[in-house]
């Protein structure tokens, strides 16, 4: 083949590469099977396209990109050493694909056309789910299982955390554009309304008002940080008083912290308190690089046969998953990624400052009480938001 019609096939697979990208900020709210799909077509588009030497040389002019491939090369490094079969390492370190997703995305999205067009694929897959979700309120669907009867496509977990996070943009977008607030306004109040009063998502209320929090400050700083104290308050009175789910939930949790240590009581939050109290003694047996990439498992179930503990394969909580498989060196390359990307923000593009912050915060809110990089839709919204956000940085 001549050089310019290898050049324009090329160009080609660049283009479809990053159409498939922008799938994957669709698809991952929608769907498990097509995000996976979307996923390997954008990689095998990318390699097709060719300019390594170029795109190399984008990634090592990103700093995230650097903070990512440094966390993955220690759980690489950590099935080296790992108590568990290597099956079940390399299994686990599957599950952090997401760590190496994040610099190729951040190529893709190298152009503010490309950037728009994910962002905005995004919103329209949240204002899907939001739409099928008023649907099934309406009686046109049918119902979801018992306490996620208004779900659609993900579970209560991932429907709520994602549900705030759209809240807080559209909240953004009401403040930016003032010709249009009727239409973010009227976003904000429907997902309000699915977030508090559909939906049973103890980690999207939090993250809700832990965004709530960032917005004030964003904008009024100091003083819409004490004002955003009392707006947090109310409306959590609001819905505990209104929200059969919110009050639920919320009571259930405060139940739970209430009756923990008492004989003969199990319960969701002790058993959280539970995980969290062992998987700190896992991690003091091997503080500094852990006991390797998904060893928490084969630990844990050893634990529970020791003491007669209640089993898990899960602590919920990422800052705890990821510092009993490559110990403190790992927990300290998680938090440089989130300070470099809260940092770097201030670099982006004005209109994506607020939302890359945004993410940091749903993240780090998230993994305080689950496993989000493990977990299939969260681990991909983070990379896929990222890469959107943080694609064009080194242009400016």
């Amino acid at each position: 083949m001549d050089p310019p019609a290898w050049d324009t096939l090329r160009h080609r697979f660049d283009t479809a590469g990053r159409w498939m990208a922008v799938a994957t900020a669709f698809s991952l709210v929608v769907s498990t099977a097509l995000c996976t799909v979307t996923m390997v077509l954008f990689l095998a588009f990318w390699i097709a396209s060719g300019h390594y030497r170029e795109k190399l040389s984008q990634i090592q002019a990103r700093p995230l990109a650097l903070c990512s491939l440094a966390l993955l090369t220690m759980l690489v490094i950590g099935v080296l050493y790992s108590v568990a079969p290597l099956p079940q390492a390399l299994n686990t370190l599957r599950s952090y694909r997401e760590l190496l997703y994040l610099p190729l995305l951040l190529t893709a999205f190298d152009d503010q056309k490309w950037q728009r067009r994910g962002y905005y694929a995004f919103l329209i897959a949240m204002l899907l789910i939001l739409t099928l979700s008023y649907a099934k309120f309406l009686g046109w669907l049918p119902l979801g299982p018992p306490g996620q009867e208004y779900t659609v496509f993900k579970g209560r977990i991932a429907h709520s955390l994602l549900m705030a996070y759209t809240i807080y943009l559209g909240a953004q977008h009401f403040v930016q554009e003032p010709r249009r607030r009727w239409l973010w306004g009227l976003l904000i109040a429907l997902g309000l309304v699915n977030l508090l009063f559909m939906i049973s998502g103890r980690t999207g209320y939090l993250v809700f008002f832990a965004l709530t929090i960032l917005f004030m400050y964003q904008h009024w700083h100091w003083r819409g940080l004490l004002l955003s104290g009392l707006l947090v308050v109310g409306v959590a009175m609001f819905a505990y008083q209104t929200s059969d789910p919110f009050q639920k939930r919320m009571g259930q949790m405060m139940s739970d912290l209430l009756t923990q240590g008492q004989p003969g009581t199990l319960t969701a939050g002790g058993l959280r308190l539970e995980f969290y109290a062992n998987t700190l003694s896992l991690i003091a047996r091997h503080p500094w690089l852990g006991g390797g990439t998904g060893s928490f498992t084969p630990e844990y179930t050893r634990l529970v046969q020791e003491k007669n503990l209640y089993p898990t394969n899960n602590p919920h909580n990422e800052f705890l998953l990821i510092t009993t498989q490559i110990g403190l060196v790992g927990l300290a390359l998680l938090l440089l990624l989130g300070y470099r990307q809260w940092r770097l923000s201030y670099a982006l593009r004005p209109e994506f400052i607020a939302a890359a912050q945004g993410l940091v915060v749903t993240l780090a809110v998230g993994s305080l009480f689950n496993s989000l990089l493990l977990d299939f839709t969260e681990g991909h919204f983070y990379a896929c938001l990222t890469g959107i956000y943080y694609g064009s940085f080194n242009r400016k």
